[in-house]
């Protein structure tokens, strides 16, 4: 099996409920573990070009559904608490082979992860969120929040539109066509799902700390979640490390944007430094770099080349936290 293949299984969560991931393996044994978290209303299908880019770089990968999405079992945007999501992710941190770990999380994926790591609900060593909810960029009004929240109260499955176009995802229409499991996603949230979610985001943007070191990835064109709220948190919360990417022109989903591809002439010797820096094999303390394995997973699907200087200075960084 090539690097970017991938196999499918499934694990029963503390719920009973059975959820389904992808995997992928690379070619050689694996620096580290990347668990990659979806957003509201899609599944681990869209992600495959992004298990494929950590496998071939040298980590291994592993997308899950979350319950009521995808393959996996559950009502449709169905959850009593927003410690539900986390019961689902919890199992495969738990018992991955693999003991070098990190998570990456998009949207609802994104604040899911950073909620966890606030929480120390794992042990990670590093998690970035790539445009997370932390607010939306188009908020309901208040008129149609406080109906909702008396039905939150009676019937909380009752489900509204996102109103999410595809246009508001990527400018790469023919990309988000090409993905699997279309006929599986979900254009609707329910309000227990919307109050929840709204709560997790409102604790993190009142928190002070996150005890490992995080990415905060955004485009300035993002039209689903705000990014100047994950500008405000960025300035709020404390980490051992802490780094805050936006692309200019980019929408929701930086990792299935136009210009994701490796087509800029400066990647192939940006992404010769990377590998030669962050996946020397077997280099343990390499291995463990949150901020370099993290970004180059963004940067390199982003088109937005590693620099030298940065590679210098996340070394740096290494290098004191190694002493220590």
């Amino acid at each position: 099996m090539g690097a970017g293949d991938y196999t499918a299984g499934s694990l029963v969560n503390a719920d009973g409920l059975r959820l389904f991931y992808r995997r992928w393996e690379p070619s050689a044994a694996p620096a580290a573990l990347v668990l990659i978290v979806h957003g509201h209303g899609e599944h681990s299908g869209r992600y495959f070009h992004v298990g494929k880019f950590f496998a071939e770089a040298g980590l291994a990968a592993i997308a899950l559904d979350l319950r009521g999405h995808g393959k996996s079992q559950g009502r449709p945007g169905v959850i009593c608490h927003y410690s539900d999501l986390a019961a689902d992710v919890i199992p495969f941190v738990r018992d991955r082979s693999i003991e070098t770990c990190f998570l990456f999380g998009h949207s609802l994926g994104g604040q899911l992860v950073l909620w966890m790591a606030q929480q120390k609900l794992v042990e990670v060593k590093g998690v970035v969120a790539s445009a997370p909810w932390l607010q939306l960029a188009e908020p309901p009004g208040a008129r149609l929040v406080n109906f909702a929240r008396v039905l939150n109260r009676w019937v909380p499955s009752c489900r509204f539109s996102t109103r999410i176009s595809d246009g508001k995802l990527s400018q790469d229409q023919a990309h988000l066509d090409s993905l699997e499991d279309l006929d599986l996603l979900h254009h609707f949230i329910t309000v227990r799902m919307y109050f929840e979610v709204e709560k997790a985001a409102a604790s993190l943007l009142t928190s002070a700390t996150i005890p490992m070191p995080v990415l905060l990835a955004h485009g300035d064109q993002d039209d689903v979640t705000s990014l100047q709220a994950t500008r405000e948190y960025f300035q709020r919360f404390k980490a051992p490390s802490k780094t805050l990417r936006i692309y200019p022109g980019f929408r929701h989903e930086l990792h299935n944007e136009t210009e994701r591809v490796l087509n800029d002439p400066r990647m192939d010797q940006d992404e010769a430094i990377a590998r030669r820096h962050i996946f020397p094999m077997p280099s343990r303390r390499y291995a463990a770099t949150p901020t370099l394995i993290l970004n180059a997973g963004i940067a390199i699907h982003a088109a937005s080349p590693l620099r030298v200087e940065e590679l210098i200075e996340a070394d740096r960084f290494l290098s004191n936290e190694s002493r220590r």
